[in-house]
């Protein structure tokens, strides 16, 4: 596969506004997400990076202000438009939104059955490739229900890649994964960049670490507007007291995660196990 068009997509927002019926989450806002990198948007929780992604999916109108997505400026699109350009766009929800009644295969091949006429064969032909891409082969036939939560993200990213998107959201591809499977999902996000060399990734993650693994950019919101928006060294290297502030408060938070460590409780617990 790999027939990538060569659309290059960045995201430019301007003075962007956009919340919930009276309440404006999204302030005044400005930032560039530059095209062909890996952008992770971090922030606490409430700042406004969810409200943001679904201002960049339509599923929230713009109060005021502007967004570009390539040479496109949303805001003077109509519904159909909009839509039409939404198709070249690839999602990774939080569990894979896989479909349960429907076997892998028939998942994956969902993007190419509702927006193009292909063939079943070749349809199918290209779902196969793709899973094989991601690991996941073996896998074609099985339902949602028998799949792992690694494996789960794992369909959920065929689905979002199989129509070789140019922009691609992930919504917390590693929450709920176990280290190992969140590093290798991390891997996973970077083989994909490498192969779609022309795609734009949008990260949404609370994972430091696999933004310190992944991310080629970082735009850090704070109360609705960009706090930080360049590279992931600058933003590491920040001298911001606020930026200092937020990596401490995760670096603690990961702590906390960290499984306590009691031999002498391990000790009783084994002498129990054993009598």
């Amino acid at each position: 596969m790999n027939t990538q068009s060569q659309v290059l997509w960045d995201i430019r927002i301007e003075n962007l506004c956009a919340g919930y019926k009276d309440k404006t989450i999204v302030k005044s806002m400005n930032a560039h997400i530059p095209a062909q990198k890996i952008t992770a948007v971090l922030g606490e929780s409430g700042c406004g990076k969810t409200t943001l992604l679904k201002v960049f999916l339509g599923l929230l109108p713009i109060q005021s202000g502007k967004l570009y997505i390539g040479n496109n400026d949303i805001t003077t699109l109509n519904t159909k438009s909009f839509r039409s350009m939404r198709r070249r766009f690839g999602v990774l929800f939080q569990d894979g939104a896989l479909l349960s009644s429907l076997n892998l295969l028939e998942n994956v091949a969902l993007p190419l059955k509702e927006h193009t006429s292909l063939s079943n064969k070749i349809i199918n032909k290209a779902v196969l490739e793709t899973l094989d891409l991601v690991g996941l082969k073996e896998a074609a036939y099985r339902y949602p229900s028998e799949l792992s939560g690694g494996m789960r993200k794992r369909a959920g990213l065929a689905r979002a890649i199989i129509t070789e998107p140019p922009l691609l959201f992930y919504d917390e591809p590693t929450s709920g994964l176990d280290p190992i499977t969140s590093a290798k999902m991390d891997q996973l996000l970077l083989d994909m960049q490498s192969y779609y060399k022309n795609m734009t990734t949008i990260l949404i993650t609370h994972d430091m670490g696999s933004v310190r693994r992944v991310a080629d950019h970082i735009l850090l919101v704070k109360n609705g507007i960009a706090h930080y928006n360049g590279d992931v060294e600058g933003f590491f290297n920040s001298s911001d007291p606020y930026i200092k502030e937020f990596l401490d408060q995760q670096e603690i938070q990961e702590q906390k995660h960290t499984l306590p460590d009691n031999p002498e409780v391990r000790q009783a617990l084994n002498a129990w196990l054993q009598s």
